[in-house]
C-alpha cells in the first residue's frame, strides 16, 4: 500500500503516522527513548522502528516538521536547538538509508493550515487544542489520559505527526492536480 509517512522529532519522543492518499489514519504510535542516551544511540532506535514500519507499508514520500529555528519564549536555550537540529538531521538521514527518500521538512504552522487547525490567543495549553483538532478529524485517534485526565505524554507528538502527514499527503494531491492542469493545457 503506497502511503505518506509523517514524523515529528524531538529527542526524546518522535511521532510517527501512517496516511493513505484519502487522508485515512492507518497507522500512529510514538518512539519513547532514553534521555541517558546519547543522541547516536536514539538514532539507532529510531531506525530500528523504521525498519518495522517499512516492512508493513510502502512509502512515497515522507515528511518531517521542521526543527524550532527560533528561540521559543525562554524555554528554548540554543544548545537545545542545536541537539534538536542535529538530531533531526541523524534521523533524516537514517530514513534515507532505509528508504532512498529524501524527507521534506514542513513548517508546524504551515502543516496545521493545511488541516485547517488554528490557535486561538486564549488558548492556555496549545499542544492539548491541537489534540483536540486532530480528534475531531479522525475519531478514530484514541490516546491514553494521566489520573488527571490529561493526554499522556508523547501524545501531542503523535498529534503533530498526524497533522504532517496530513500535510503531505495534501500536497501529494496537489501536485496531481497542478499535472492534470498541465496536461489538459496542451
Amino acid at each position: 500500500m503506497d502511503c505518506i509517512l509523517g514524523l515529528d522529532i524531538s529527542t526524546s519522543v518522535i511521532g510517527m503516522a501512517v496516511m493513505d492518499y484519502n487522508h485515512k489514519l492507518i497507522h500512529y504510535r510514538n518512539l519513547k527513548m532514553d534521555s541517558k542516551d546519547d543522541l547516536e544511540i536514539r538514532c539507532w532506535q529510531f531506525k530500528q522502528e523504521l525498519l518495522e514500519v517499512f516492512e508493513n507499508y510502502g512509502f512515497d514520500m515522507v515528511y518531517v516538521e521542521q526543527p524550532a529555528m527560533m528561540f521559543g519564549g525562554g524555554k528554548t536555550t540554543a544548545q537545545t536547538m542545536s541537539k534538536l537540529q542535529r538530531f533531526n538531521g541523524m534521523c533524516c538521514y537514517a530514513v534515507y538509508t532505509q528508504t532512498f527518500l529524501v524527507p521534506e521538512l514542513v513548517h508546524a504552522n504551515s502543516a496545521r493550515k493545511k488541516m485547517n487547525i488554528s490557535i486561538p490567543r486564549n488558548v492556555k495549553n496549545k499542544k492539548h487544542h491541537i489534540i483536540k483538532e486532530v480528534e475531531k478529524k479522525y475519531p478514530n485517534f484514541t490516546y491514553e489520559l494521566t489520573r488527571h485526565g490529561n493526554p499522556k505524554p508523547g501524545t501531542d507528538d503523535i498529534a503533530d505527526a498526524i497533522v504532517i502527514a496530513y500535510y503531505g499527503v495534501s500536497k501529494y494531491k496537489e501536485g496531481l492536480n497542478d499535472i492534470g492542469e498541465d496536461q489538459n493545457s496542451k
